[in-house]
């Protein structure tokens, strides 16, 4: 229906194809300069990655010893130690030529402000971290791309963790109403070598991408999942505890080592 939210899953090379049929278009830019304001954890972080897929960083940090870090620890990564929110100083350091603007100090306010400024300097992607819930909701009307918020960002850390070490990612869409698990299928699991029509899902539960040898495959009722495979799952926030229990099993499921740490925790308690 109208303004509904969609979320796809598929080959790039496929993209277009259902764009057209949809009578839109997907415009693809790739990134290959970003600016980062504040040079944290997250920062870090998220330069380390970028760094990874081949993208240019800069970095601009007021606090000496952190930019002292951050050149030490980061290879191939422009540190400009300076104030961030010193307009003159971002139109040096050409900001108007970036691919995308990320603002992630510890304030809010410095990274609305700043992520504007970007956007408005015609910046196609601003980024801006927020800690106030309430400030999530003015994003869109400030023209600011994305408000991404410390704790959801937490709170996948947490997912994967506590869904156990065959899960590869966990992010988490609609404020936390739904889950997208990327998952490492391994012999131990129950439903290896069977078709997936045979797997009786849970309602609520789609497997949306199937990796296997390194060919991506939009999974069907008769595609098997064999060890090895990395496959996606989305599902609602209703059916977070059918997940689990489907996902166990007698030989250690996704959750077991958790339960197991519980179990084990109780024992020694006790003695």
């Amino acid at each position: 229906m109208e303004d509904d939210i969609v979320y796809v899953i598929g080959k790039k090379d496929n993209i277009n194809q259902l764009a057209k049929m949809c009578k839109t278009s997907v415009q693809v830019k790739y990134m290959k300069r970003v600016m980062i304001l504040g040079g944290g954890r997250i920062g870090y972080y998220l330069a380390k990655k970028l760094i990874s897929q081949g993208i240019s960083v800069k970095i601009v940090e007021k606090d000496k010893g952190r930019c002292d870090y951050l050149s030490e620890n980061l290879d191939d990564i422009l540190v400009i130690c300076g104030d961030g929110t010193d307009i003159n100083l971002l139109d040096e350091e050409d900001i108007a030529s970036m691919d995308a603007f990320v603002g992630v100090t510890g304030h809010d306010e410095e990274n609305l402000l700043m992520t504007l400024m970007a956007k408005h300097s015609g910046i196609k992607k601003a980024i801006a971290k927020v800690s106030k819930p309430n400030y999530i909701q003015v994003i869109e009307k400030l023209g600011i791309d994305v408000a991404v918020s410390p704790i959801d960002i937490t709170a996948s850390d947490i997912l994967k963790y506590i869904r156990g070490g065959r899960v590869a990612s966990v992010s988490l869409l609609l404020g936390g109403r739904a889950e997208v698990t990327e998952i490492i299928a391994d012999k131990d699991m129950w439903f290896i070598g069977k078709p997936i029509s045979d797997l009786s899902l849970p309602k609520g539960i789609i497997i949306g991408a199937l990796e296997h040898k390194g060919e991506i495959i939009t999974p069907t009722g008769s595609t098997i999942i064999y060890p090895g495979d990395r496959f996606v799952l989305l599902s609602s926030e209703t059916e977070q505890k059918s997940l689990e229990e489907f996902f166990s099993s007698f030989k250690g499921g996704l959750f077991s080592e958790l339960r197991n740490r519980n179990k084990a925790g109780r024992k020694n308690s006790n003695s």
